[in-house]
């Protein structure tokens, strides 16, 4: 979790920006950020939430002017602020507006984003607009950046043993363990399931690993490499049989995160293997020797190009998902069909 000690609304300090994948520790921060506003009893008339999706500029603007009512600052909270800006113009307006919050507002700037590949993994915020990354490096008293990443699967269990102390409760080594196995790196399915582990032992005595496998549900790695395994060999209809299974046991969110995240793999594996042996790769990718050696395996299937198109692939994807432009599996369907349309390797 993120220090708080680290995020307190600092004196001359107007302009927070958060960027990162683990939405857990940005939702942490966005707490604590609302925490420092003072009086919960004026939250509402002195806590603005803006989504660059649907709010411009003008509305930036119009709710970082007002004054606060009742306590030193008020807290426009801008997500996704770059969503509709691509023109220099715009660029300029957004970086002089953001450079210029007076005094009674404090900005916090939230770009929850992922990981791309280009020629090195970055943000895709950063990726999408190249001036952002050399913009946030500014030392500037008024400025305040910090960047939250999902841990890796080593750093996993300890994350979900302090989820568990944050719920009020207590999970034993072996049940992070086997829950970080089961979930994967979807931080807020963690997060839902050690609430919903720590109610069911209600204070009463730690979780164990036979707590996690009778209330977690999962889908199984077999599945998932069988799909991928037909994906990689040109096999759309047998991948989409496989796909259609997971779907059946669990909803789109808990589906489309665990692909991702095997094509993140298939990437990290190919990428450890232009840098070292065979046998190195689980430490540099940090996975189980098993899981290593299947993404190993896959990832030789396709290169280095189609793994990257098709990481980008399902993340627009996503976002037509989210914005009701198409359904989840029509959605993965046309990236499966035109994807194994290429020559097999």
């Amino acid at each position: 979790m993120p220090d708080m000690k680290h995020l307190e609304i600092k004196k001359g300090c107007s302009v927070y920006f958060f960027i990162g994948d683990d939405l857990d520790a940005l939702q942490a921060v966005e707490r604590a950020m609302i925490g420092e506003v003072g009086n919960p009893d004026m939250a509402t008339l002195n806590i603005a939430r803006l989504n660059g999706r649907t709010d411009n500029l003008d509305e930036l603007v119009k709710n970082i002017g007002l004054f606060p009512f009742g306590v030193e600052k008020r807290l426009v909270i801008y997500t996704d602020s770059l969503e509709r800006i691509r023109d220099k113009k715009d660029i300029e307006r957004w970086q002089k507006i953001v450079e210029n919050v007076p005094p009674s507002t404090i900005l916090m700037l939230e770009f929850p984003t992922i990981l791309v590949k280009k020629k090195e993994w970055m943000w895709k915020a950063y990726a999408d607009h190249t001036w952002l990354a050399k913009w946030a490096e500014r030392k500037d008293d008024w400025f305040f950046f910090k960047e939250f990443r999902i841990p890796s699967r080593r750093e996993l269990p300890v994350r979900i043993i302090q989820m568990a102390k944050d719920e009020g409760g207590q999970i034993e080594n072996h049940a992070a363990d086997e829950l970080a196995h089961l979930t994967g790196d979807d931080i807020l399915l963690i997060r839902q399931e050690v609430k919903k582990l720590c109610m069911y032992v209600n204070g009463e005595r730690s979780i164990t690993a036979a707590d996690v496998r009778l209330l977690c549900s999962t889908i199984p790695e077999e599945d998932v490499f069988a799909m991928v395994d037909a994906f990689a060999l040109g096999d759309a209809p047998k991948a989409l049989h496989h796909l259609k299974l997971m779907f059946a046991n669990q909803d789109y969110v808990r589906v489309f995160s665990i692909v991702v995240r095997q094509f993140r793999l298939l990437l990290l594996a190919k990428e450890a293997l232009q840098e070292g042996s065979e046998g190195s790769v689980a430490s540099r990718i940090g996975e189980r020797e098993f899981v290593a050696q299947k993404a190993i395996q896959q990832s030789k299937r396709f290169t280095f190009e189609e793994l990257e198109n098709i990481y980008r692939a399902l993340y627009d994807m996503d976002g037509d998902v989210k914005r009701g432009n198409i359904t989840p599996e029509v959605g993965l369907e046309l990236i499966f069909f035109e994807k194994t349309s290429r020559t097999v390797l």
